[in-house]
């Protein structure tokens, strides 16, 4: 996987954070979610630095990434993430995010608007939606956002018990199946699985999901970004459910666009050369940085 790729880490403000970085061109900012780590994007990866310069970031905490403070809201990692950027030179990016690291580029909008050329979200709600939305049949599929964010280190004694059985069931949970994803991949995310500090982040990380972040995201309403915003999610997922996804990310982003494509809610696995074309006819579109 990346090959051609380095690999590095640079410490930021609360973090030491690991990525793998190739290609010339525009820089473009990689974030994973859970229980992934950069490993997500080996499928597109390759393709996209023939275009673009790709930096793929584990977030804090995650992969190979070093959590060095207990603040694992969306805005720390946001913060994180265009430190790494800035140090990298970059002071202006693209982003194309999944899952956890979608909310993270939410919040980067929100926080450092001046640092985000554009944005592509990866098959997910509002933060505040997710959990306005949050009735029996939503539980059921997403119960790890409750399970995860529960005090005491009572989630992670059990996760610990059995790590790699966790992560498949997480990731079969919300996919379908485990074959969609290369052995290479599973292996990554078996491996950071297998660390009780990366099974920490995925705790504290929900935890303020269900806390500080809330609060900051209720704090934020009202504000309509004019970055350009493209949205894609898998239709055998969860995510148009409950409601018009675009109409959902509309309160949020006034030139939000997108689709729902065929695949569960690990798409840019399940489906990566839908999704791959999906990502460069967007960023093709863009006016240059």
């Amino acid at each position: 996987m990346f090959q051609g790729f380095d690999s590095r880490t640079i410490s930021v403000a609360g973090a030491q954070v690991h990525f793998k970085t190739g290609g010339e061109g525009p820089p473009l900012l990689l974030l994973h979610g859970y229980p992934q780590t950069h490993a997500m994007w080996h499928g597109v990866a390759d393709d996209l630095a023939s275009t673009h310069r790709v930096i793929a970031s584990d977030l804090r905490g995650y992969g190979d990434s070093v959590a060095l403070s207990k603040n694992f809201s969306f805005r720390a990692m946001a913060a994180d993430q265009v430190a790494v950027m800035q140090a990298l030179g970059h002071e202006r990016f693209h982003v194309i995010a999944h899952d956890r690291g979608a909310r993270v580029a939410h919040r980067m909008v929100l926080d450092h608007p001046e640092a985000v050329a554009s944005v592509m979200l990866l098959d997910i709600l509002p933060t505040l939606d997710v959990w306005r939305y949050m009735d029996a049949w939503l539980a059921q599929r997403y119960y790890h956002w409750a399970f995860l964010a529960q005090p005491d280190g009572m989630p992670e004694k059990l996760i610990n018990s059995d790590p790699v059985m966790f992560l498949h069931a997480a990731l079969a949970g919300l996919s379908g199946q485990l074959a969609s994803f290369s052995p290479e991949a599973l292996a990554a995310y078996e491996r950071a699985a297998r660390n009780p500090a990366v099974v920490s982040a995925w705790c504290a990380d929900y935890a303020a999901g269900a806390g500080i972040d809330l609060t900051h995201d209720t704090a934020s309403l009202g504000h309509v970004s004019e970055i350009p915003c493209r949205l894609l999610w898998g239709t055998r997922g969860v995510v148009d459910h409950h409601v018009d996804p675009l109409q959902a990310w509309r309160v949020w982003f006034a030139q939000v666009t997108g689709r729902g494509i065929d695949a569960g809610h690990f798409l840019v696995e399940e489906q990566p050369a839908l999704v791959l074309t999906e990502m460069q006819t967007h960023l093709a579109g863009l006016a240059p940085i």
